[in-house]
């Protein structure tokens, strides 16, 4: 399997570090940022290599941050190219996190179980935490 990330800025590349940090390398990953002095041609090159290097090989997926951004738009238009490709938007830690850990696992990934940690993930602290207390008071 491979995984391709892609964002406006570096946050795809510091979510893969990041990632990284906590689990160790993560193999046959790439991350890429659209950055202000590049356009989307230049950001389709790079990806578009990337691809090139597993599809029709083995699985590509591709995590965007955002739908409708130009980084997705530049990977929704690349689909048409490679068809086999899996694209999923809101990238975050938690979904990079649950990847490798499908990948170190079994090697195969469910992206319904991916997207549903991720939105998981998204939590209100504070509601958490008042809910826990009332849970402790309950108990006295």
């Amino acid at each position: 399997m491979a995984l391709i990330l892609i964002s406006h800025g570096n946050m795809a590349i510091e979510t893969k570090k990041s990632a990284e940090l906590i689990i160790g390398e993560l193999p046959n990953t790439a991350a890429f940022g659209l950055q202000k002095s590049d356009g989307p041609d230049t950001l389709k090159t790079k990806v578009e290599s990337e691809i090139k290097k597993y599809y029709g090989k083995e699985p590509v997926y591709v995590i965007v941050d955002l739908l409708g951004g130009t980084p997705g738009n530049v990977v929704v238009n690349l689909t048409q190219e490679f068809p086999e490709m899996q694209v999923v938007s809101g990238l975050n830690l938690p979904m990079v996190i649950n990847y490798a850990n499908q990948m170190f696992v079994s090697n195969k990934l469910d992206i319904k179980a991916l997207m549903k940690e991720a939105k998981e993930g998204i939590v209100d602290v504070n509601d958490f935490l008042s809910q826990d207390s009332d849970d402790d008071d309950e108990e006295e």
